[in-house]
């Protein structure tokens, strides 16, 4: 399998007063393609600085990030943006949707920004958001969804682009547990299905046998990742 997203040696320093703080300290991971991995570590361990670094929302102070192949340590802002619309999908903790907008509305706006025509992108978000257990709910706003319901269509909106990279923060903190399992066995299905190197920072431990290894972080380092079958 391609490795889709691969850092190596990235460290990430904040000034702290006086001093300097090391939110990751000479990190590397890669995610291949098809391959779900979870991130564990308590609140402060550099989870969230990782995300954002592979994310390329923060530029790390030295280290590479790799994305699809394409280093994006050294690429321009207006690059680092095209390359994020089209090869990373990021779903929040909070699915952030616009409230006047539709179900599939939600969706087709991704794609207005990426210069797609409208009807063909109204074809996919409604073949997403089936693919995601929506296609009834396509003219609901989110007013009228459930929690569960509004982080689907996150996940779907996430995968407008065909990104080759999933990157996924604490998709089950505002869910139920039932509706948490389903959430992370929807993740584990997307990663199959659209082949995405799929990583996801998660404080559910019980749902770790769902993916395809874990990687846990402590003092910006990371472990190991570890398969879990």
């Amino acid at each position: 399998m391609s490795t889709a997203l691969n850092l190596v040696n990235v460290t990430l320093e904040y000034p702290d007063g006086d001093s300097t703080l090391k939110a990751l300290d000479s990190v590397s991971l890669r995610v291949d393609a098809g391959e779900f991995l979870s991130l564990v570590g308590p609140s402060g361990s550099g989870k969230s600085s990782l995300l954002a670094v592979a994310a390329t929302l923060v530029r790390p102070t030295s280290g590479l990030v790799v994305i699809d192949g394409q280093d994006a340590t050294g690429l321009r802002p207006a690059e680092l943006t095209a390359l994020r619309r089209e090869a990373v999908g990021i779903i929040f903790q909070q699915p952030n949707l616009l409230p006047s907008l539709t179900a599939v509305e939600q969706l087709v706006i991704g794609d207005h920004l990426r210069g797609k025509p409208v009807r063909a992108a109204r074809q996919r978000a409604a073949e997403l958001l089936d693919v995601v257990g929506l296609g009834g709910v396509l003219n609901k706003r989110p007013h009228q969804l459930s929690g569960g319901q509004r982080q689907r269509v996150n996940i779907a909106r996430a995968l407008m682009g065909s990104p080759r990279v999933l990157l996924v923060d604490e998709p089950t903190a505002a869910l139920d547990m039932e509706r948490s399992e389903s959430i992370v066995r929807l993740l584990r299905q997307v990663t199959d299905e659209f082949s995405t190197a799929t990583l996801m920072v998660t404080h559910d431990t019980e749902f770790l046998p769902l993916t395809d290894s874990v990687a846990g972080m402590r003092d910006g380092r990371l472990g190991v990742p570890v398969r879990t079958a």
